[in-house]
C-alpha cells in the first residue's frame, strides 16, 4: 500500500473512532442523566470527570497543556512507527491517538470528560479510554513479541 493511501486510511480510521467516542458520549448525556442503568456487575452510569485517569488531579489547570504535549508525542510516535514498518506499534499508537483525541475534545469543549461504562470494582470509563487501553496492549504485544506483532508484522 502506498504511503498516501496509508495516511488517508489511518486518518479516516482515527476520525471514525473519535466520532464513535463522541457519539456514545452524546447519547450517554441524553439518556443517562440522573438515570443509571445497572445490571449485575455492569452498568451505564453518567459521570463527568474533571481530572485525569480515575478522577485524579481534578480541576487542575495544567491538565490541558500536558494532554496536548502527550498527544503530540503519541502522534510523533505513530509517525515514526509507520515510517519504520512497525505495524503493531503503529496500530497501537493509532488507537491511543484516537482515544486521546476523543477525551481531549471533551476537555477543550467542556472542561470535563464524559464517562459512562461502569464495571463493579472498577472506575467509570468511556470508548476513548477503551481505545487507549487497547492501543497500549497492542504496543506492549509489539514490543514483547516483535516477530508476530512488531516490526513488519504480517508483511
Amino acid at each position: 500500500m502506498s504511503k498516501p493511501v496509508m495516511i488517508i486510511r489511518s486518518t479516516a480510521l482515527v476520525c471514525v473512532l473519535v466520532l464513535l467516542d463522541q457519539g456514545t458520549k452524546y447519547v450517554a448525556r441524553l439518556v443517562l442523566a440522573g438515570r443509571p442503568r445497572i445490571a449485575g456487575p455492569f452498568g451505564l452510569v453518567l459521570t463527568m470527570n474533571t481530572g485525569v485517569a480515575f478522577g485524579l488531579f481534578g480541576d487542575s489547570r495544567w491538565i490541558l497543556p500536558v494532554n496536548a504535549l502527550l498527544g503530540t508525542i503519541v502522534a510523533l510516535a505513530l509517525t515514526w512507527a509507520a515510517r519504520h514498518g512497525e505495524r503493531g506499534l503503529a496500530a497501537g499508537f493509532l488507537l491511543i491517538l484516537a482515544g486521546f483525541l476523543g477525551n481531549f475534545i471533551d476537555r477543550v469543549a467542556t472542561g470535563q470528560v464524559t464517562d459512562f461504562f461502569w464495571v463493579r470494582g472498577w472506575s467509570v470509563f468511556n470508548v476513548a479510554d477503551c481505545l487507549v487501553t487497547a492501543g497500549a496492549i497492542l504496543c506492549g504485544l509489539a514490543l514483547m513479541f516483535p516477530g508476530r506483532w512488531g516490526y513488519r508484522a504480517g508483511a
